[in-house]
C-alpha cells in the first residue's frame, strides 16, 4: 500500500486547541502555494504509480475558492481513481454544493468533516463557526451527490464540558447518516491559544478525573453502537474503516506533499518546510534514515494502535525476527494489559483506555 497525503495549511480562523500547520491568507497567496504544491506533487510521479489512498488534509482544504480546488483537482486527477479511497477535510459552514459537484466530479468518495462539537457555547470557546444546522446541511448534500462515506471528528474533554454536554454530543453524532467516527481527547499543546489561557488563568484547565470518566462514556456509547471499534480513537461501519489511516497503523509508504508535510518512503522518513518562503525554495527540510530497531519501535506503537493488534506473522515476514525476541513482554503480561489472540498481539479491549502505559514500552 501506498498512501499520498497532500497538505492544505489556508484556514480561514484559528481554533484554540490547534497545533497543526495553519494560515491565514488571502487568495492571490493561496494561489502560489497551489502552484508550488502542484510542482512538488510533478517532481513524485515516478513513485506515485501505485497510490492506493488519496488524503486531502489541512488546515481547511475547503477553504480554497471553487476555481483554486478545481485546479487541485485537476492536478491529482491521474491519482484520483474512483476504486480507491479518496478523503478531504472539510468545514461545514464552507461547504456548498458548487463544492459537493466538484468532490463528485473528481472521485472525491470519502469526506471529513471537522465538528469536535455541537454544543454551541463549547464551540465559542474553541473559536469554531460551526452549527449543528451546517453539519447536517453538508451530511445532506454529500449524500444528495453519492459521497455517503463520510467520517465526523470529534473532541472530548474541551474546557468547561460537562458530562450532559458530552452526552448531547454522543445523542446528536449517532443520529446522523455517517460511516465513521473520530473520537479524541483534548491534547493540550503548547504555543496553542487554548494553553495560553489555561496557563493564564483566563479558563479552567480540564479535570482529569472527569475527562477519563468521558473516555468512558465515548468508549462505552460507541461500543454499545452500529459502529465497530477498530482504533484507539476510531469507530466505523463495517468496510469503512480509514483505508488511508490503516496505512500509517500497518507502517506503510506513504508520500506527504505541501508545507510541513511529512512522509515515510523506503524507510526514509522526511519533513518538508513550514514557512511558504522557505518550502518554496526547497520543499524538504529534513529526512532520515530509520534504524531496525526504531522501524520495529514505530511498527509496534503504530500496530498496537488498533483493536486488533499485530498480526505476529506479519511482524516476523517483515523483520526476520519474533516479537517476543525483541521486546520484554513480561511487564505488560504482568499487569494484564496485552494478550494474543488468533495470531494478534493486541491491548486487552478492557484495557484500551491505558494504551500509553503500553505504547511506552516501546519508546527507544
Amino acid at each position: 500500500m501506498l498512501g499520498l497525503y497532500v497538505h492544505i495549511p489556508f484556514c480561514n480562523t484559528i481554533c484554540t486547541y490547534c497545533d497543526f500547520p495553519k494560515i491565514i491568507a488571502n487568495d492571490c497567496k493561496k494561489e502560489e502555494y497551489i502552484n508550488h504544491l502542484i510542482d512538488e506533487l510533478n517532481s513524485y510521479k515516478d513513485k506515485l504509480k501505485d497510490v492506493k489512498t488519496v488524503y486531502i488534509g489541512g488546515g481547511t482544504p475547503n477553504s480554497l475558492d471553487i476555481n483554486l480546488l478545481k485546479k487541485l483537482f485537476l492536478a491529482l486527477k491521474p491519482y484520483l481513481d474512483q476504486s480507491i479511497e479518496n478523503t478531504i477535510e472539510i468545514n461545514s459552514e464552507l461547504f456548498n454544493e458548487d463544492q459537493a459537484m466538484l468532490f463528485s466530479e473528481f472521485n472525491i468518495n470519502r469526506v471529513s468533516i471537522g465538528v469536535q462539537t455541537f454544543n454551541d457555547r463549547l464551540i465559542k470557546i474553541i473559536n469554531r463557526y460551526h452549527t449543528k444546522e451546517s453539519v447536517l446541511m453538508a451530511i445532506n448534500l454529500l449524500n444528495k451527490h453519492n459521497i455517503s462515506n463520510i467520517n465526523i471528528d470529534m473532541i472530548y474533554g474541551l474546557p468547561t464540558q460537562t458530562i450532559e454536554e458530552l452526552q448531547y454530543d454522543l445523542d446528536n453524532l449517532l443520529n446522523l447518516n455517517i460511516k465513521h467516527i473520530s473520537y479524541y481527547s483534548l491534547i493540550l499543546e503548547e504555543k496553542t491559544v487554548l494553553e495560553y489561557q489555561i496557563r493564564n488563568k483566563i479558563i479552567a484547565e480540564p479535570d482529569e478525573d472527569l475527562t477519563e470518566e468521558m473516555a468512558i462514556l465515548v468508549n462505552e456509547t460507541l461500543n454499545r453502537s452500529r459502529f465497530k471499534h477498530y482504533e484507539i480513537s476510531n469507530y466505523a461501519l463495517d468496510n469503512y474503516e480509514s483505508r488511508h489511516n490503516l496505512i500509517y497503523w500497518n507502517h506503510e509508504d506513504y508520500i506527504g506533499i505541501g508545507a510541513r508535510a511529512c512522509g515515510f518512503y523506503n524507510n526514509i522518513r522526511y519533513q518538508n518546510n513550514f514557512i511558504l518562503k522557505k518550502y518554496y525554495e526547497k520543499y524538504i527540510d529534513f529526512e532520515e534514515t530509520i534504524s531496525i530497531k526504531e522501524a520495529k519501535n514505530e511498527y509496534m506503537m503504530l500496530g498496537l494502535r488498533k483493536i486488533k493488534g499485530v498480526n505476529l506473522k506479519d511482524y516476523y515476514l517483515k523483520f526476520n525476527s519474533k516479537i517476543e525476541e525483541d521486546f520484554n513482554l513480561d511487564k505488560l503480561l504482568k499487569y494484564d494489559l496485552i494478550e494474543i489472540v488468533d495470531g494478534y498481539l493486541r491491548i486487552k479491549k478492557e484495557k484500551i483506555l491505558l494504551g500509553n502505559v503500553v505504547f511506552e514500552e516501546f519508546v527507544g
